[in-house]
C-alpha cells in the first residue's frame, strides 16, 4: 500500500509545484487533488494531463485520485443535471491524466441522514425518501458509470454521512450497488464515521465488502464516553474527528482487514482534527500508518486466507 494525502492545489492556497515538493519530503507516495485549480476538468480536457503529470513524476509522485465530491440527488433537477455534468468530466479527465480513481458522493437532498424520516419510525413512514432516493441514483449514475466503464475509470462513494450521502451504512450501500451494478462503482473506506454511528467493528464491516473498496479515506474518530452521557447521541460535542493514531481504531488491524479483502492501493490521509489541524496532523497521520506496512522495496505477499464474516 502506498499513503496519499487530500488536497487542491492551484486554486490560490498552493501550487502544484509547491504541494508535490511538500508530499516528497515528507515522505508521501502519491497526492489525491480535488477537481479545481490544476485539475479543474475543463483545463486538463483542453490543454492535457503533461503539465500535471510532469510535476508529479519530477518528484517521485502519482495522482492517486481525483476528488469530485458531486451531488446528483439534489431535488432541483438543474442542479442534479449540472452535477452530472461535473462528474462525468472529472471522470474524462481522471482517464487522461491515467488516474484509476475518481472519489464522489451518492448524494442526498438532505443532511444528517436525515432520508429515513423522523428518528426510529416504521420504514416507509411518511418523510421516508430511501427508496425514492434509490431509484433517483439509479437514474442519475447509470449514464455516469457508462462514462467510467469506457473511461476505466472506477468511481468510489464518499461513505460520509453528514456532508449529504445516502450511501452511508451497510444497508443503503447493497441498495445502490445493486441499482447500478458495476465493476466501476463502489466505496470509499472510512471506518472514521463508523465508529461514531455505531457500525462497529471496522475490521468486520470491510471484510463483509470485499471487493467493493475502491480507495480508503483514512481519518480516525474518538468518542468520548462522558460527554456522550452527558449529552446522549443528539449532543454536538462527544464525538470528534481525528487523524490516524490520534482515535480509538485499530489501524494495525483495520490495515490488516483491507489487505485480506483484496484492497492494496492507496491509504489516502485526511484531516479534520481540531487538536492538530493543518500539514502537521497530514504527517502525523502519514507517519502512523507507515509503521503498519511493510518496509517500501520488499516483496510482500497478500494474505490469501481470512475470516469470510459476510452474510451476503
Amino acid at each position: 500500500m502506498d499513503i496519499s494525502f487530500q488536497t487542491s492545489a492551484g486554486d490560490g492556497s498552493w501550487s502544484l509545484e509547491e504541494c508535490a515538493r511538500w508530499a516528497q519530503e515528507n515522505d508521501f507516495d502519491c497526492i489525491r487533488l480535488a477537481d479545481n485549480g490544476v485539475l479543474n476538468s475543463d483545463r486538463i480536457l483542453e490543454t492535457g494531463p503533461d503539465e500535471v503529470n510532469t510535476i508529479l513524476a519530477s518528484h517521485s509522485l502519482y495522482l492517486a485520485c481525483i476528488s469530485s465530491h458531486c451531488n446528483l440527488l439534489d431535488d432541483d433537477a438543474d442542479i442534479r443535471q449540472a452535477e452530472q455534468t461535473r462528474l462525468i468530466k472529472a471522470i474524462k479527465s481522471s482517464s487522461l491524466l491515467e488516474c484509476p480513481v475518481v472519489i464522489t458522493g451518492s448524494g442526498a437532498p438532505v443532511k444528517n441522514g436525515r432520508f429515513y424520516g423522523t428518528y426510529s419510525s416504521m420504514p416507509g413512514n411518511p418523510d421516508d425518501r430511501s427508496d425514492e432516493l434509490i431509484e433517483r441514483f439509479r437514474q442519475m449514475f447509470s449514464p455516469v458509470v457508462e462514462v467510467a466503464e469506457e473511461m476505466k475509470v472506477k468511481i468510489a462513494l464518499d461513505v460520509a454521512v453528514r456532508m449529504g450521502n445516502i450511501g452511508c451504512n451497510p444497508e443503503m450501500w447493497e441498495k445502490i450497488l445493486d441499482a447500478v451494478p458495476s465493476d466501476y462503482l463502489g466505496l470509499s473506506c472510512d471506518p472514521s464515521h463508523w465508529l461514531w454511528m455505531m457500525i462497529m467493528p471496522a475490521e468486520d464491516v470491510i471484510r463483509d465488502y470485499a471487493g467493493k473498496w475502491y480507495y480508503a479515506d483514512v481519518k480516525d474518530c474518538e468518542v468520548s464516553p462522558r460527554m456522550l452521557y452527558r449529552q446522549g447521541i443528539i449532543g454536538n460535542w462527544w464525538w470528534q474527528y481525528r487523524v490516524p493514531g490520534r482515535g480509538q481504531l485499530n489501524w494495525g488491524t483495520v490495515i490488516g482487514a483491507l489487505l485480506e479483502s483484496g484492497y492494496d492501493y492507496v491509504l489516502c490521509v485526511e484531516n479534520e482534527d481540531r487538536g492538530m489541524p493543518g500539514l502537521a496532523g497530514i504527517t502525523y497521520g502519514c507517519r502512523h500508518l507507515r509503521q503498519f506496512l511493510p518496509a517500501k522495496g520488499t516483496d510482500y505477499q497478500a494474505p490469501t486466507h481470512y475470516w469470510e464474516t459476510s452474510g451476503r
